[in-house]
This record gives structure tokens, C-alpha cells and sequence, in this order.
């Protein structure tokens, strides 16, 4: 019997890219996508569990990714905590072209009123996870020192650049200081937000009338002076 040699597959270009190359952009989409569900998995089993007691193996399982993703994209429990408190544009779905369209529309009053309300709201909804950050950033100074790096220079920058369209609009006094203004607002938020509502437990009625009070005061201060 004469067996029938059997045919050789070339293999092609196209067939060898599709088995190592074709893949590149959905593994990219991919990764940003297991990022962002890693760092709300985070934030979950942070509140629930605390930092300490959290283990990766919760946090990937609650992701439904692998557990050795979170070493991989974040170097670790600790990395993935900063990139939580670091990288906040990467968990919402907000319209920032949008917001930005809308902010130029307010005076800036309305514009202070509604900045801290809404950062309010933000320590309100994450309150467990908050705590848990906080408390983190006071004990360990890695996190301390990536806090406050990003608050010098990207936080402070962009609400300095917004302040800046008001102060060129007239509504600020010329000779401001907006770095001290900037902090000041800064610093304002997180004691309404944070130390007001999640640690006082200070009603919300008067979080907003606080709110609403201090910007009117602020507002009152950073007036161009009457000639």
C-alpha cells in the first residue's frame, strides 16, 4: 500500500501574526478594563475588610480577574490602594468635555457651591473606604508621600487653572494668591466632606447650609477692590 504523502501548511504572514500579533489592541482595551474593575473591587473590600485584613485573593476575586494581575498592574496591595486615590478619572463615567462646557457657564459662586458639594457627595458615597485611607495615609508614609504629591501637582493645578478663568473674568481680585486659595478650598472640602459628615456625622441640611455660607464668604474676599 502507497501512503499518500501528506501535504505540507506553509504557514503564512498573516497566519503567524493572527497567532502572536492580532491580539495587541484588545489586550489593551482589555487591561485598562481589569485595571478599573480591580481598583472598585478595592474599594469594596477595603470598606468591608480593612486595609490590613483585605487580601488580594478578595479583592481579584471579587473583580473576577486573576489574582496575580494586581501585582502585575499595580505592584501590589499597596499599589493598587494608591492608584484608588490616585487615579479617581479612571473610576467614573462623568462627561468631563461637559462639565467643563457647564462650569464656564456659572458665576463663581455657583461654581465653588456645586465643586464642594459634589466632592462632598464623593466622601459620602466612598465613607467605609474613606476611612480606611485615611487612616492609611496617616500610618504608612509611602502613601502619605503619593498623596501628597498628587495634590501638588495635579489637584491644587487644575483647580488653580479653573479659579484662573474667574479671576480673568473679573469675579477675582487681581492680586489673589490662587495657590493659597486653592488649598484653602481644598482643605475646606475635606473637612466638610470627611471630617463633617463621616466622622461628625453632621446632617447634611447643614453641611450644604455650611457650604453655602463659607463660599459666600470666600466669594465676599476674593472681590476686585471698588475704586
Amino acid at each position: 500500500m502507497v501512503r499518500t504523502p501528506k501535504k505540507k501548511v506553509k504557514k503564512t504572514k498573516a497566519s503567524k501574526a493572527g497567532a502572536h500579533g492580532s491580539n495587541k489592541g484588545p489586550k489593551k482595551r482589555d487591561r485598562k478594563a481589569t485595571e478599573t474593575a480591580l481598583m472598585k473591587a478595592g474599594i469594596q473590600v477595603f470598606a468591608k475588610k480593612g486595609y490590613d485584613a483585605a487580601t488580594t485573593k478578595d479583592i481579584a476575586k471579587t473583580a473576577g480577574a486573576n489574582e496575580a494581575l494586581i501585582m502585575r498592574y499595580f505592584g501590589g496591595k499597596k499599589g493598587l490602594l494608591e492608584a484608588i486615590l490616585t487615579r479617581t478619572d479612571d473610576l467614573g463615567d462623568s462627561d468631563t468635555g461637559k462639565k467643563e462646557e457647564e462650569t464656564k457657564q456659572l458665576h463663581l459662586d455657583e461654581a465653588l457651591v456645586e465643586s464642594i458639594t459634589e466632592r462632598c457627595s464623593d466622601f459620602k458615597h466612598y465613607s467605609d473606604f474613606m476611612k480606611v485611607a485615611v487612616s492609611r495615609i496617616i500610618l504608612d508614609p509611602d502613601v502619605s508621600r503619593i498623596i501628597q504629591t498628587k495634590i501638588y501637582t495635579k489637584a491644587l493645578p487644575e483647580m488653580i487653572h479653573e479659579l484662573e478663568k474667574f479671576k480673568k473674568g473679573g469675579e477675582i481680585d487681581p492680586k489673589a494668591d490662587l495657590k493659597s486659595v486653592a488649598f484653602g478650598i481644598s482643605s475646606l472640602t475635606f473637612a466638610l466632606g470627611f471630617m463633617a459628615q463621616v466622622v461628625y456625622k453632621i446632617p447634611e441640611s447643614e453641611i450644604k447650609a455650611t457650604i453655602k455660607e463659607m463660599v459666600r464668604i470666600l466669594q465676599k474676599g476674593l472681590k476686585p477692590d471698588s475704586k
